[in-house]
C-alpha cells in the first residue's frame, strides 16, 4: 500500500474556534459594579422620607405647599435649632390621630428655656438666642402665648414653630404636666432637605444657638445627595455594561460568521 492509498483526514466541520472577548468580560464587570453601586445608593436613600408641608407654623422658613425631606430613623440625639418632624399627639389633650408637624428645637434635655428677655428673645440656660428665622415677637402678640420658665426633661426636646404667633407648640402647654416637652420617641425624623427625594437641596441649618454660646453643632446631613449620585451612577454603569456586552457579543458572532464563510484553504 502506497502513501497515497491512505484516506484523507476528515474535514474540520467545527468552524472557527470561539474565543472569549476581553471586552465582554469588562462590560460584565462594569454591569456588576453598577448593580452594587446603584443598589447601595438606593438602599441608603430609603433612609429618607418626604412630606408635603401645609401647616402655617413654619411658613416663614418653609412656605406652604413645600416638600420637605427628613431622615427617617430613630433619633438618639437632636441639636438645638434643628427642625424635626414630630407627632402632635405628644402634646397634652391632643388626639392620637392629630397627625404630624414640623417644628424647631429650642431646647434639649437638661436645658432651662425661658421666655422672654427684655428684647423678646428666648433664653436657653441664661443665654439669649437671636433667631433670625422667627419672624415675630415669640408670641407676645397673642394672649395664648405667655411667658414661661421650663426645665426640659432628659430624653425630650422643647419645640416652637418659626411663625411664633401661629404655632401650636410646646409653649402652649408650659403650665401643664410635662410643660410641653416632647419625648424623643415622638420625634419621627430631622428635616435635612427641601424638595423631593430625587431633587432635594440641603435644608438651611441655623447656627443661632451656637452663636449664643451654647454647645452642639448644627445638623449636617447631605447623605441623600451622595446616595442619589450613587444610585444614578449605578444605573448608568448597568446600562453601559449591558449595551457594551451586547455589542461585544454581536461583533464576535459577526467575526465567526465571516470566518465560517471563507472556503478551506483560502
Amino acid at each position: 500500500m502506497t502513501e497515497t492509498d491512505f484516506p484523507a483526514p476528515p474535514a474540520d466541520r467545527s468552524g472557527p474556534k470561539r474565543r472569549f472577548s476581553p471586552l465582554l468580560l469588562v462590560m460584565i464587570l462594569v454591569a456588576i459594579v453598577g448593580v452594587g453601586t446603584g443598589g447601595y445608593g438606593f438602599w441608603t436613600l430609603m433612609g429618607y422620607r418626604m412630606m408635603n408641608f401645609a401647616d402655617g407654623a413654619m411658613a416663614s422658613t418653609v412656605p406652604r405647599g413645600s416638600v420637605v425631606l427628613y431622615r427617617w430613623a430613630d433619633v438618639p440625639e437632636i441639636p438645638r435649632g434643628a427642625v424635626v418632624l414630630m407627632d402632635l399627639s405628644a402634646y397634652p389633650g391632643t388626639s392620637a390621630q392629630a397627625g404630624l408637624a414640623i417644628q424647631r428645637v429650642i431646647g434639649v434635655g437638661g436645658d432651662r428655656v425661658v421666655c422672654c428677655s427684655a428684647d423678646n428673645l428666648i433664653t436657653v440656660n441664661g443665654k439669649p438666642v437671636k433667631e433670625p428665622y422667627a419672624d415675630d415677637d415669640n408670641g407676645y402678640g397673642r394672649k395664648e402665648y405667655r411667658s414661661f420658665d421650663v426645665q426640659v426633661p432628659p430624653g425630650s426636646v422643647y419645640l416652637a414653630g418659626d411663625q411664633r404667633n401661629n404655632s401650636a407648640d410646646s409653649r402652649l402647654f408650659a403650665d401643664m404636666p410635662g410643660q410641653g416637652a416632647v419625648p424623643l420617641s415622638k420625634v419621627r425624623g430631622i428635616v435635612v432637605g427641601l424638595g423631593s427625594i430625587l431633587s432635594a437641596e440641603p435644608f438651611p441649618q441655623t447656627t443661632a444657638f451656637v452663636e449664643a454660646g451654647l454647645p452642639g453643632d448644627p445638623v449636617s446631613d447631605t447623605g441623600f445627595r451622595t446616595s442619589r449620585y450613587l444610585m444614578f451612577a449605578g444605573i448608568g454603569l448597568v446600562v453601559l455594561g449591558v449595551i457594551g456586552a451586547i455589542v461585544s457579543v454581536v461583533r464576535s458572532a459577526g467575526k465567526r460568521r465571516r470566518a465560517a464563510a471563507v472556503p478551506p484553504g483560502h
